[in-house]
């Protein structure tokens, strides 16, 4: 067989000496591809490769893990998870600036045993949140401003959802322009002979595909008399029904859901990130078995979507009576918060992938707190957490130092107060028709 020659051009005088055959050309590519590989691999050390992969979200770095066996220890190498923190922390600070301030609703500790528990709230701003603004709530709240909650813990284009604890009025409300639209009841809201409706599970999003706002709620019931058994499986009807501002009417949902009773205090609030509502949710299968999960809903396409609790999570040992659990958005990142109140400590799991139990990640552990108490949010500096202390006061948490710093010069109704996001907008509500 033949060789192709090619002429080399930097001499001018044609001789056999100046061809090289094609055959030398290849060997020589790859000896050279060969030594660059090599020095590829010298240089790309474990100190690059974490430094790399600290970058990633959690969903992509839980999938590298099947690359090698190094790569699937990750979250066991202390030195990779105390960079993938430092790195996690800087992120959060710099997407502060996506909302405007950091609100409370501040649960006011009632004067005595006859009194209800009223419900103030705040825009909180500056270096340690000292300064206060007080904003007046909505007219149907004024005359009666008890146990108001915030649906998803954060304004959706500067809009909250307001729920009362015991009421099934809901109202739309911006605090920048004081508008407000009370949501219509839905007519579906009845019980069977004996019970009283009961909204176990809400939710406020946004509906991007057809540019909508949405309210989702479960309603279970509730017995009206005394000594029924209440936390077992029931054989009445529960159902999903869901809000269209765009419409202004509820429609019912066919959505499967187990037919138990679940229950977390922060049932009424849960969180809302990208067009999806989370809740932290807990089932009680028999007297001492639990379980409990991640309840997500997408409210474009309507669909429902549970994740396990992540296997660590021991719910049924005997300090879980003392266990406070609550969801958060860090980093844009659904993440729950375990607080064991006996010890002090607390430790924050984020979420890799809806549905997948595996992807729960044990993030940050914070040990001996003093006086630490109920986690009630993130603000708008997402590495700053919100606790409320023993004595009822409220504090906050640098997840960077793992210190708590001065509190917030308030104290609150022990089983109430939240903390959240605010972006403020002055576009008017759709549909308004108060």
């Amino acid at each position: 067989m033949g060789l192709l020659y090619i002429w080399n051009c930097s001499n001018t005088s044609f001789s056999e000496s100046n061809l090289v055959s094609y055959s030398e050309i290849e060997e020589t590519k790859a000896a050279d591809n060969d030594i660059t590989s090599k020095k590829v691999r010298i240089y790309m050390s474990d100190d690059i490769t974490f430094f790399i992969l600290s970058k990633l979200p959690l969903k992509s770095l839980k999938r590298f893990e099947c690359v090698c066996k190094s790569w699937s220890l990750l979250f066991q190498n202390t030195y990779f998870m105390t960079m993938y923190r430092n790195n996690l922390m800087m992120t959060m600070s710099s997407i502060s600036n996506c909302y405007d301030d950091t609100y409370l609703t501040l649960h006011c500790e009632p004067k005595n045993y006859y009194h209800d528990v009223s419900t103030e709230f705040y825009l909180l701003s500056g270096q340690s949140f000292k300064n206060r603004v007080k904003i007046d709530l909505p007219p149907p709240f004024q005359k009666d401003d008890s146990h108001i909650f915030i649906l998803g813990s954060v304004s959706i284009n500067g809009i909250f959802c307001l729920k009362q604890k015991y009421d099934p009025h809901l109202v739309l409300w911006n605090p920048t322009t004081s508008q407000f639209k009370a949501v219509p009841l839905s007519p579906f809201n009845s019980a069977p002979p004996g019970r009283t409706p009961h909204h176990v599970l809400h939710g406020f999003g946004y509906d991007s595909v057809t540019d909508d706002y949405k309210v989702i709620q479960f309603v279970d019931s509730l017995p009206l008399a005394i000594g029924d058994d209440y936390f077992h499986h029931r054989s009445y009807e529960t159902f999903w029904e869901i809000y269209s501002l765009r419409s202004n009417s509820w429609r019912r949902l066919d959505l499967c859901f187990q037919n138990r009773y679940y229950y977390t205090p922060n049932r009424c609030i849960g969180v809302y990130i990208n067009g999806m509502c989370h809740w932290w949710a807990r089932s009680d299968v028999s007297v001492i078995i639990y379980e409990e999960c991640l309840i997500s809903f997408n409210f474009s396409n309507e669909v429902l979507i549970t994740t396990p609790a992540p296997l660590y999570l021991d719910v049924n040992s005997p300090c879980f009576k003392y266990v406070e659990r609550r969801l958060v958005l860090l980093n844009e990142t659904v993440a729950l918060i375990s607080t064991y109140l006996e010890t002090g400590t607390f430790h924050i799991s984020i979420l890799g992938e809806l549905g997948v139990r595996e992807s729960w990640t044990k993030l940050i552990m914070v040990e001996h707190l003093p006086s630490i108490g109920r986690p009630i949010g993130v603000g708008k500096k997402s590495n700053i957490l919100f606790f409320q202390k023993t004595d009822g006061k409220l504090a906050w948490v640098d997840l960077s130092t793992k210190m708590i710093e001065e509190d917030l010069g308030v104290k609150g109704w022990l089983f109430g107060c939240n903390i959240g996001k605010y972006k403020k907008s002055f576009l008017p509500i759709g549909g308004m028709d108060n």
